[in-house]
């Protein structure tokens, strides 16, 4: 029937996960009333700049998805790299600072790359928030934080792939 009672199309121990790290996800991220942040969108309100391959294009990309994720900039650089056989690190520590890695193949899509830098920035900002780094969930962690600092809509259109219509 098309007109349904909703269901949510994960199974109960998903579900339950999600309620159990919600709260604590919030607290340990500081976020404070999610009700008084932005969910970011894919538009020209949230991503002004003119984006093309370009050095200015991605460092005004990055700006604003490390603004968005509520780091401090001073505290982050972005290191574009050829592409890798193995998965580069999410982070790398040199000095006083965290450097993210980027594949420039990785640059075709600003969305993408959003998604790509927000997961990078959620796992920095687990690390702040003294999360142990050995969690079996430490991926879906840091995708249910993408969630919560407002910037999920670009990890769940990421991992759906374009199909031909």
């Amino acid at each position: 029937m098309l007109f349904t009672k909703a269901k949510l199309h994960i199974d109960d121990a998903i579900r339950e996960w999600i309620d159990e790290q919600w709260p604590w996800l919030v607290e340990k991220l500081n976020m404070g009333d999610l009700a008084e942040h932005a969910i970011i969108e894919p538009t020209d309100e949230w991503f002004p700049d003119e984006w093309g391959p370009n050095r200015e294009a991605v460092e005004n990309l990055f700006a604003r998805v490390v603004e968005y994720a509520e780091v401090e900039p001073e505290r982050v650089s972005l290191e574009l790299i050829e592409p890798q056989e193995e998965m580069p690190p999410a982070l790398v520590k040199k000095d006083d600072k965290y450097v993210l890695p980027l594949e420039i193949s990785e640059l075709q899509s600003p969305a993408v790359a959003v998604a790509i830098l927000s997961r990078k920035l959620a796992l920095l900002r687990l690390m702040d928030a003294g999360l142990d780094m050995s969690r079996d969930d430490l991926p879906l962690l840091m995708d249910l934080a993408c969630i919560v600092m407002g910037l999920g809509i670009f990890n769940a259109n990421a991992a759906v792939p374009q199909v031909p219509r």
